[in-house]
Order: structure tokens, then sequence, then C-alpha cells
């Protein structure tokens, strides 16, 4: 009998039950608390999605600027819920102005074009959780404002089954899969519009899949886990190319899970050339949207391009200068900075935080899986490769031409990333079992503390 009880807590304390329960309690009060419009580019997602809901694959042009036409309410309801609080700390979210919004009406045969070039060139796989809810507020002619909350509920939706597939499937790191699922900036983000929730759900996937693969107790590699390997990585590379380079990490996989070299080659050919087809068709389809994502200063591509490949030494010095800057104000982000990056969360949630994911990167393994020094050199190939291609697209997209500091490099950005960056901390020297009933209660215990505190920071910011 006591057995049996104990199985019974071990169970309710999983992993992927913690995930569950934190993840669809707090996440739902996330989609409801943050006002609308208030993550990052959040408006701009919604344009693109709704876009895409009408069959809008290819974004257009007005004035060189990329965008689309769409009902003129969608800008009214941003303009009327959100003009004095976006990036102003200062001034909270007026209930009565989310109310007012719910009397403009749709008036889809009414419209204008609406300018947004930063989300223009993604591709409609990202925002496929979005067009559902999108889709059937306009099919019942909601107002904008409740096809906005519809958007975040599919979003979310979506992000919280992916990452539960995620936990399930990795055989090592399952509590550091879910801390890093549930950071308040992770969460704060699934429950969003933005279209980095699919994609930091499917690089959690398909890291995942690449751990069972290596890891995992299967001698060979099942066609099914080659279609997810084929699919989630295609996704990926479509969704930002800056996390290509996560393909490096499927230099983890042993020889022998393909059966013989030969096997082994071909496959890894194959994922390589599909990643590589699938990227740059998409590149090639919307090679007309590339331009500056900001008119405000002097950004161009063209001129910073330049000068990388004449002063290629130059630039690694801007690299270094701008981590140099900025790695405290990356790592708070990466914890969560909420909103527009104008919500602050209180100083204990980023210290007691990191220490955690670093202390269950350093005590969560299995004795019966070592991860060898040639597999760490590829993940941490993949970490710093991706964060070098975070910085070059910052510099040429959204710094000032000649400025020595790469401008918009956020923690946020290396979420997908994450898993990668963790592997390093693998031993299996230092070792606690964190398949006790204990140690999940004490996790559970601990986000529902973090979650709490943040919420109440989203209140006192927002509504106080």
């Amino acid at each position: 009998m006591y057995e049996a009880n104990t199985e019974t807590r071990k169970d309710v304390f999983s992993p992927q039950r913690v995930l569950l329960i934190i993840g669809l309690l707090f996440g739902w009060i996330f989609i409801f608390v943050t006002p609308p419009f208030q993550a990052p580019d959040e408006f701009h997602h919604m344009f693109r999605a709704y876009q895409i809901s009408m069959g809008g694959i290819i974004s257009s042009k007005s004035e060189g600027i990329s965008g689309a036409e769409l009902p003129s309410s969608l800008g009214d309801t941003v303009l009327t819920v959100s003009k004095n609080v976006l990036q102003h700390p200062q001034y909270p979210q007026k209930l009565k102005e989310i109310e007012k919004t719910l009397r403009i009406p749709l008036a889809p045969e009414d419209v204008q074009f609406y300018y947004f070039p930063n989300t223009a060139r993604y591709a409609p796989a990202m925002y496929v959780p979005q067009v559902v809810g999108i889709f059937a507020g306009r099919l019942f002619q909601c107002t904008p404002i409740v096809i906005m909350y519809l958007g975040r509920i599919t979003n979310f939706i979506a992000w919280m089954l992916l990452m539960y597939i995620a936990v399930r499937t990795t055989p090592i790191y399952k509590w550091l899969f879910v801390l890093l699922a549930l950071t308040p900036k992770s969460l704060f983000m699934g429950a969003s519009l933005s279209a980095d929730a699919f994609t930091n759900s499917i690089a959690f996937v398909y890291s995942a899949v690449v751990f069972k693969i290596a890891y995992g107790k299967a001698e060979r590699v099942s066609n099914g886990e080659l279609a997810v390997l084929f699919l989630t990585s295609a996704m990926l590379s479509l969704s930002k190319q800056v996390y290509a380079p996560l393909l490096l990490l499927l230099f983890m996989i042993p020889v022998s899970k393909f059966g013989n070299f030969k096997r082994y080659a071909a496959l890894m050919c194959a994922i390589f050339a599909v990643n590589a087809v699938v990227a740059l068709l998409w590149y090639f389809l919307m090679g007309g949207l590339n331009e500056p994502l900001r008119f405000d200063i002097a950004v161009s591509p063209v001129r910073q391009w330049h000068f990388i490949t004449h002063h290629p030494v130059d630039f690694i010095v801007v690299m270094k200068t701008t981590l140099a800057a900025y790695w405290y104000d990356m790592i708070v982000e990466f914890i969560g900075n909420l909103g527009w990056l104008d919500t602050q969360l209180p100083p204990f949630i980023h210290i007691t935080y990191w220490a955690l994911l670093i202390f269950t990167g350093i005590v969560e393994n299995r004795a019966d899986v070592v991860i060898s020094a040639k597999d760490k050199a590829a993940a941490f190939a993949a970490f710093v490769s991706i964060t070098f291609l975070i910085a070059l697209s910052q510099y040429l997209t959204w710094t000032t031409v000649s400025k020595p500091i790469i401008m918009g490099m956020t923690g946020r950005y290396f979420i997908p990333a994450s898993a990668a960056l963790f592997i390093l901390f693998y031993n299996n020297r230092l070792h606690i079992d964190t398949q006790r009933p204990l140690f999940g209660t004490l996790i559970l215990c601990y986000m529902a503390v973090i979650m709490v505190s943040t919420a109440a920071a989203m209140i006192l910011r927002y509504y106080l």
C-alpha cells in the first residue's frame, strides 16, 4: 500500500504534471491580466495573423514599407486601448478603454493599409495557432478586441501542447525543460499573440527529439522520430533562420542509432538539405520585403553588410562590446522583463530562478546517460552560432549605421537555444534524485510563488 501511494505521489508531482498545473493555471491568468497588445510587437503580430486568416500568404508594400490592407477597426482598437500605455510605465491600463473597444465593430469592408515590416516577412506556419482563433472570431463577426483574445487563447493552447510533448519526449533534463518552459518570460510570450510562442515551443520539441534519439534506450531511430526531426527542424528554419544552427545538435546522435555510417550520412545530409531548401525558398518568396525594420533612425542593411565584409575584425569587436555592455540586461530579460520590457519583476525572481536553473542543470542526470565532450562541443557550437546570427541580424536590421554597439539584443531571443546551453552543465559526478516526490513538491511550490509574484507585478504595473 505504501509503495502504491509513493508511486501515485511521484506521478502527481512529475515534471509534465507540474508543467500542466503551473502552465495552465497561470497561462490563462496571463492571457487576461496582460492588457491588449502589451507583449512585444503584439499588434504587428495581430496584423500579420489577421492577414494570413484572409489568405494573405505574402505581404505587400505601400510606399516601400511592408504590410497589408486590413479592417480599419484593428488599428482603431490598438489606438483606443494602448496609445497611452505602450512603453509608458507611468500610465496604467484603464479598464474603461478596454470596455470601449468592445463597442468597436469589426466592419471588415472598411479597410486601410497597415504597416508591419517586422512581422510581414514571417512565414505563415508561425501563425497557424493564432489564425485558428482569429478565423473563428471573423466567422462570428466578433469585435477586434475579442478576436485578439481568441488568437491569444489558441496560441497558448498550441504552445502548451508542444511544451508538454517536449517534456514527455526528452529522456534527460525533464525538470530543466519545465523550468525553461515556465520562465515568466516564456510563459508570458506563450500567452500572447506573438509568433515567438511557436518558435520557442517547436525548438523545445526538436531538442527533446534529438535527446531522445541520442540518449534514449532504443537502439535504432524509428521512422516516426525521423519524421518529427525533419518536420520540427524545417519549421524552425522556416520560422527564424537564426536558429538553424540547432541542426548541429544532430551530431550528438551516435552513428549506431542509424544502423551504419552510410545511412547516417545520407539522413544527416537530407535533413540539412531540406532545411536549406525550406529557408531559401521562403527567403526568395518574400525577398521583396527585405527592408530595414526601423525608419526612425538611419538603418541600412547594405551599408552595415559592407562594413562587416570589409572590417570583420571590427565587427567582432562590436559584438564583444555589446555583450560586455548588455550581458546583465540579457540574462535578466531571459527570465523576464514583461510587457514592452517596461514591467520589471522583483529581483529575487531573477536571482533564485537562475540559481535553480544552474543547480538543476548540474544535478539532474542519469547514471546510464553520459554526455561526451564531443556532444557538448556540438551543443556549444550551436549556441555560439545562434548568438552570432542574432547579433548579426540585429546589427543589419536594427542598428544605426556605424554605431559601435549592437542595438536590440534581448534575452528572449535565446529561449529556443536554452536547452543546448544547459547541456554544458550535465555531469555524472553530482547527483540528486529528482524523481522523488519531495523534489517535485518543492518545484511546484517555488513556481507557484514565482508566478503569483509575476502576476502581482503585472497588476501593479498596469492597473494600480
